[in-house]
């Protein structure tokens, strides 16, 4: 009997980690057990990081596509979504990008989001996936915060960011904040400045030239001017880092996407 119970625990625990969401750089990841598509389609539900060649060089994908939704209340800035715009036709090695007309989505009437809630709302409103030529990322603005206080965004699969409406709201609101103008488009190139890689993701191909990774926040540039520094995703800090201008990547993270495929 005693030698039944263990053997039942020691399965319990195993069972435990296999299903563990591991947690990188302050945002979750997905793994392939996650992946319910097709053996020969393009896996979607990898590591963040997993697909920066993909995003950053023409070899495989000379397109991009980007889908959007919102909840209501949390449209995205037509400013902003010029800006991502123009920072991805920057540094990426594409013949087009296309962010699509941004889709509302119903409210998931929560307070609060996990990871995995976001995958399953991913899983239920996505629509766009890799096909072709064409790499197509995803991307969900909700009406909750995240799980863990102060973020304004989570890269939680290799082509899928999510970000929280209200911790644009806190980052943007009292005196001396940064406009929402400054602080949406921010967020939206930093979090996909980590989708390339950035800064030192394992696998991702993206390695650093030269060492410039805050090692004790994760993985984030040290120039604390630079888009990659990790108060860019937080909404308590991120006013202290804001002249009148959008964010934008330093030399050193530059360089670290034009070693795999970037501009």
């Amino acid at each position: 009997m005693r030698r039944s119970k263990r053997i039942l625990v020691l399965n319990t625990l195993i069972f435990s980690l296999m299903i563990f969401t591991v947690s990188c750089f302050n945002n979750p990841t997905g793994t392939d057990e996650d992946n319910e598509e097709e053996p020969d389609q393009y896996s979607h539900t990898q590591n963040p990081g997993l697909s920066a060649n993909d995003f950053l060089s023409n070899e495989n994908y000379t397109d991009l596509v980007i889908e959007v939704d919102y909840m209501p209340g949390y449209a995205p800035n037509q400013q902003a979504i010029d800006s991502l715009q123009a920072f991805l036709e920057r540094r990426l090695n594409k013949t087009t990008v296309t962010i699509l007309e941004p889709t509302e989505v119903p409210s998931g009437d929560q307070s609060q989001y996990s990871a995995s809630d976001v995958r399953d709302l991913e899983s239920e409103h996505r629509s766009e996936f890799t096909e072709g030529e064409t790499l197509a990322a995803y991307m969900i603005i909700v009406d909750g915060e995240y799980e863990q206080q102060n973020v304004l965004g989570i890269a939680y699969y290799n082509t899928s960011n999510a970000f929280f409406g209200p911790a644009y709201d806190q980052a943007s609101s009292g005196f001396g904040a940064p406009s929402r103008y400054q602080v949406e488009p921010t967020s939206l190139r930093h979090k996909f400045g980590h989708l390339f890689g950035l800064v030192n993701i394992d696998g991702s191909g993206t390695d650093m030239q030269t060492d410039h990774q805050d090692e004790q926040n994760g993985h984030h540039c040290d120039n604390e001017n630079c888009l990659m520094y990790y108060a860019m995703e937080r909404p308590d800090l991120i006013s202290q880092f804001f002249d009148d201008s959008v964010a934008e990547l330093d030399a050193n993270c530059i360089a670290d996407l034009q070693a795999n495929g970037g501009k």
